[in-house]
Order: C-alpha cells, then structure tokens, then sequence
C-alpha cells in the first residue's frame, strides 16, 4: 500500500470510527458487479416465496471468512500481517481460486430462517474437488487465517467454518432449499471490512460495509 493509500485510510478512520476507537470488522471475499446480479437471481426466488423476510441489498453481497467483533483501531497492523501471511502460504502462488456456488440452504432460528447461498466445490487450476472428502482450498485459506489471528491474541469463533453468502434472514416461507445454475467466482483477493450502521434520511439507519484494504492471494 502506498503513503496516499495508508494515509487515506487513516483519514477514513478518524471520521468513521467511534469514540470508543473500536470497529466492527471481519475478513471477506467481496464479488464484483456480473456475480452479484446472479446471486440476486437466486435471491429473488426465495423472495418471491417468502412470507416474510429481511434481503439485504446486492451491495452487501460477501463471503465472511473470519468474524472479527469489536476491534481496537490499533489491532489493524496485526490483521493486515495476519492476512498477508495467510495469503502467502500456497503451494502455487498467484494461481486464483474459483468458488462455485450451486446451492442453497437455511439455518432455522427459531420459527424463522436465514437463508444462504452455498457450494458444493471449490476449483483450483481447472480441477473440480467436488465430493472430495480432502479439505478445500477455501478451507485452508480460512484455516490459515485463523491460526495467523489466533497467535496474534484475536479471538476467534470456534465453531466450524460453514461458508455461505447471507441471501435473506427472519424469513418464514414454506420453500425448501433448491439447487441453482454454478455460479463461479474467481478470487484472488482479501478484504478486511468495515461494518457501521448510517443514518438514512427519513428511514431506519441502513448496514454498510466498507473495504478498508484488502491483500493479494
């Protein structure tokens, strides 16, 4: 990153950040413009269905890796260390993992539901690893994360890691998941976001998330 880039950031920070100087952040793969209108696609059939719901706009679109929380400002070297090391550790460097998604799903709440979009591969290098019981190499990748967090004195969700991109939440409909067209996401690339609630005029405050800076894969 260069000196206007860092000290853009650093302007960024000094206006958005509360006064407790601490910032709800969590390490993602953002999508561009051509898959988030596919994952609108798959979205809008749960909508069409739904009696009831909460769709978060395409904008908001992502694939969390790691959850980080409430963190002090000063914990963002640690994380951009984290992340560039987790990132440099590959059999092949700069070879571009493809994600396919081709499947939803939900996790009950109660009587409602979140709904998400899945997948059942992960592509590296043209080969399929679908039905593969060997970790993937999304799995790793996150799995580094966690590791390079961790031995930084981060505290991290143990839970297992079930990758999914939120489509819909406190959803009751009567449709059960379905499976979709592959819809195939490059990456090379990750992002630590930024999570804040902005006020909109005349309505609720509205959820942004804002890329702080992202590392190369």
């Amino acid at each position: 990153m260069n000196l206007f880039g860092s000290f853009r950031i650093l302007i960024f920070l000094e206006l958005n950040i509360s006064m407790n100087n601490k910032m709800r952040l969590f390490i993602a793969i953002t999508f561009d413009e051509q898959i988030k209108n596919r994952i609108i696609i798959v979205q809008e059939k749960i909508r069409e269905k739904a009696k009831k719901g909460k769709f978060p706009p395409a904008e908001n679109f992502h694939l969390t890796l790691v959850f980080l929380g409430e963190t002090p400002q000063e914990r963002l070297p640690d994380i951009k260390a984290a992340m560039e090391q987790a990132a440099s550790v590959d059999e092949k460097p700069n070879s571009p993992f493809e994600l396919v998604f081709n499947k939803t799903g939900f996790f009950k709440r109660g009587a409602k539901e979140l709904w998400w979009l899945g997948m059942n591969a992960t592509k590296k290098n043209g080969m399929d690893k679908r039905n593969s019981s060997t970790e993937t190499g999304l799995e790793k990748l996150q799995g580094r994360l966690v590791s390079e967090l961790l031995a930084r004195n981060f505290k991290i969700d143990s839970r297992p890691y079930t990758p999914h991109i939120t489509l819909g939440r406190e959803i009751i409909s009567d449709l059960w998941p379905f499976e979709t067209e592959n819809i195939i996401v490059p990456f090379n690339r990750l992002s630590l976001m930024l999570s804040e609630h902005k006020p909109v005029s005349g309505k609720k405050n509205k959820l942004v998330y804002t890329e702080l800076f992202h590392v190369n894969c």
